[in-house]
C-alpha cells in the first residue's frame, strides 16, 4: 500500500463525521416536514369532525320537529319521534366516523425518515474492520501481550 494510499484513506475518515452530520440534519428535515404533512391530515380531520358537530346540531334543532310533525301523520308521535332520533343518531355516526379515519391516516409519525434512518444505521452496522489487514503488521498485539 502506498502512501499516497493512506492519505487517501485517512482524509476519507476525516471527512466521516461532518457527513454523518449532514446525514442526520438532513434526516432530521425530512422527519419535521412528514410530522407536518401529516398533522396537517390530522387537523383536516378534526375539522372534518367540527363540521359534522356544527351540523348536527343545527340538524336536531331543524328537522327534528318538522320530521316528526311529518310522520305524526301516519304513526303515532312518539315513533315517528324515535324514528328520526335513530336516524340522526347514524348520521352523526357517520360523520364521525369519516373524522377518526382522516385522524387515524394522519396520525404525525415519520415512518418514511424511520425506515431511511434505519437503513443508515445497518450501513453502519454493515462496516466491520478487516482484521486481517493487522495481522501482518509486527507492531500488532499478540493473543499472548494480553
Amino acid at each position: 500500500m502506498s502512501r499516497r494510499d493512506q492519505a487517501g484513506t485517512f482524509e476519507l475518515l476525516a471527512r466521516l463525521p461532518g457527513q454523518i452530520v449532514a446525514l442526520a440534519k438532513a434526516e432530521y428535515e425530512n422527519a419535521k416536514r412528514e410530522i407536518a404533512t401529516k398533522a396537517k391530515r390530522a387537523g383536516i380531520g378534526l375539522l372534518a369532525i367540527i363540521v359534522a358537530l356544527f351540523f348536527l346540531f343545527f340538524a336536531i334543532s331543524a328537522f327534528v320537529a318538522a320530521a316528526i310533525a311529518g310522520l305524526a301523520v301516519v304513526w303515532p308521535v312518539w315513533l315517528s319521534a324515535l324514528v328520526v332520533g335513530v336516524g340522526l343518531l347514524l348520521l352523526a355516526a357517520a360523520a364521525i366516523a369519516a373524522g377518526v379515519a382522516f385522524i387515524k391516516r394522519g396520525i404525525p409519525v415519520p415512518e418514511e425518515a424511520i425506515d431511511r434512518i434505519e437503513g443508515d444505521l445497518n450501513a453502519f452496522g454493515d462496516i466491520r474492520f478487516n482484521s486481517s489487514a493487522h495481522a501482518g503488521r509486527s507492531d500488532a498485539p499478540k493473543e499472548g501481550d494480553r
